[in-house]
């Protein structure tokens, strides 16, 4: 960025340029030795002439640069804003929007680092999951009621501008003591609501410059504005999102409610697609509709009947015909809610999670990518489930006979690549969503499998020879998988 002094020497340059067209200057900057050949010294003023000519357009394109730059680092405040608006169309989850909102203030107010917090009502808090400098999946949370800047700007509802930290009673360097940072300068801004209520406070740390000035105050005032309604909206959006779920698992909820002992299959299969999902790398705008179409996939069942739902043993071909239905069930039931835009391929996504890649599912016999490749993964967590869950006739399947099973169906029943996926997927997801089946707490015992892949661990299982890290494995997982299981029960094999 070119400084003012600059931009008057450039043009001191241009003025001595010019002066070089006059005839004196000219008649200077001609050589001292004289010119033998006649046609020579006649060329010379012309090419004095062009080269004075060439000097100039390149110092006025200077000029002009200098002018571009100067405008360019005047408007760049504004253009962060234009940014921070333009994310109320593309981001609606609060966590992606304070991340745009931090990164655009921190440029505009080039800052060491920046904060969103917001307040939390119920609990009396501020919080923020976007802190630059904090590691992303830590949240740091503020009592209302305490001393730090955060809190007293939130409850005077006024902005707070500190040049020197240190040297000022209202700052606390607790935080600073705890990790490590060294707070110089602070600017807080309160973010209020259109009802003029109070929503969060907005916090700027270190100046590059030295302290924040009252341009620093406006710009961040004008930030604030635009941001707190966003950032309302997104608010709104998320309850809206949480009510969603929370529906569609009750309405899941109440066929597993007909069963005690298949009571959590939904959530469990849900919660095994979503991480097979994450594995896959599938585009974030799907992942809704995997999370619906997973929790609701099972609600054909509704009018199966219990007699059938309940029966111990091997069904009749006449039962299971009945059972067949609940997918055609699923998916009339479910095209009755309004489902909008992306999520309007909920219902068929439910409703196919029984096809076969080969073509020998039900109910409508798709075969191979005309079955959703979000069914796919849909398929492979259901049998998973099932396979590892206890029934009215039966225990858990050992988990060696279960990995034959799983690994058996690629190509026929499973997507070839999403089977490996999951196997691939490390043991303790895994275990930790098996275990959710029963109600029982996460086994400490469990943090020991973050570093070994569920299909290595079904390896030692079946006999593999333990590396140093991996000694106990088998029998710590077995004894996790076997515990308070209901007695007399035989294994299904």
């Amino acid at each position: 960025m070119a400084k003012k002094g600059n931009l008057k020497s450039v043009k001191s340059r241009l003025e001595r340029a010019k002066g070089g067209n006059s005839p004196s200057a000219a008649k200077q900057s001609m050589p001292t030795k004289p010119y033998h050949i006649e046609n020579k010294r006649e060329k010379a003023p012309i090419h004095i002439s062009n080269l004075n000519e060439r000097e100039i357009a390149i110092v006025e394109r200077k000029i002009r640069i200098m002018g571009m730059q100067e405008e360019l680092k005047r408007l760049s405040p504004l253009s962060g804003i234009y940014r921070v608006i333009k994310a109320m169309a593309t981001e609606r989850q609060l966590e992606s929007l304070l991340e745009v909102i931090t990164k655009e203030t921190r440029s505009i107010l080039t800052c060491e680092r920046c904060s969103v917090f917001i307040l939390d009502k119920q609990k009396g808090e501020l919080w923020t999951q976007i802190a630059q400098g904090i590691d992303k999946d830590k949240q740091i949370r503020v009592s209302l009621s305490a001393a730090s800047i955060v809190s007293q700007c939130a409850r005077s509802a006024r902005q707070i501008n500190i040049q020197d930290a240190y040297s000022d009673k209202q700052f606390d360097p607790t935080f600073d003591r705890l990790s490590g940072y060294r707070t110089k300068s602070i600017l807080c801004v309160p973010m209020l609501n259109i009802n003029g209520d109070i929503i969060g406070v907005f916090q700027a740390l270190n100046k590059s410059s030295g302290s924040f000035s009252k341009s620093d105050e406006e710009w961040l005032l004008a930030l604030t504005t635009v941001a707190a309604g966003l950032i309302e909206q997104a608010q709104a959006y998320l309850e809206i999102e949480h009510f969603v779920d929370r529906t569609l698992e009750t309405l899941a909820q109440t066929i597993d409610k007909r069963d005690p002992l298949t009571a959590g299959h939904s959530v469990r299969v849900t919660n095994y697609s979503l991480l097979l999902g994450k594995s896959l790398e599938i585009p974030e705008t799907d992942t809704p509709v995997l999370r619906y179409s997973a929790m609701m996939h099972d609600y054909g069942k509704i009018g199966v009947p219990e007699a059938i739902l309940w029966k111990n043993g091997r069904l009749t071909a006449e039962e299971f015909a009945c059972v067949q239905q609940h997918a055609r069930y699923t998916y009339d039931l479910l095209s009755n809610l309004p489902f909008k835009g992306k999520l309007a391929s909920v219902p068929f996504v439910a409703s196919c999670h029984h096809e076969k890649i080969d073509g020998s599912g039900y109910y409508r016999g798709l075969k191979g990518n005309d079955i959703p490749y979000l069914a796919r993964i849909i398929a492979v967590a259901d049998v998973f489930d099932a396979l590892t869950s206890v029934r009215h006739y039966r225990n858990r399947m050992p988990i060696d006979k279960v990995a034959d099973i799983m690994y058996s169906g690629k190509g026929n029943h499973f997507e070839p690549k999403y089977v490996s996926s999951f196997f691939k997927l490390p043991s303790s997801q895994v275990i930790r969503v098996m275990e959710s089946e029963r109600g029982l707490p996460i086994k400490a015992e469990a943090k020991v499998f973050e570093r070994t892949s569920f299909k290595r661990l079904v390896e030692l299982v079946m006999g593999a020879k333990a590396k140093r890290q991996e000694e106990g494995l088998s029998k710590t997982f077995e004894a996790i998988y076997n515990a308070d299981l209901p007695p007399n029960y035989q294994p299904l094999d």
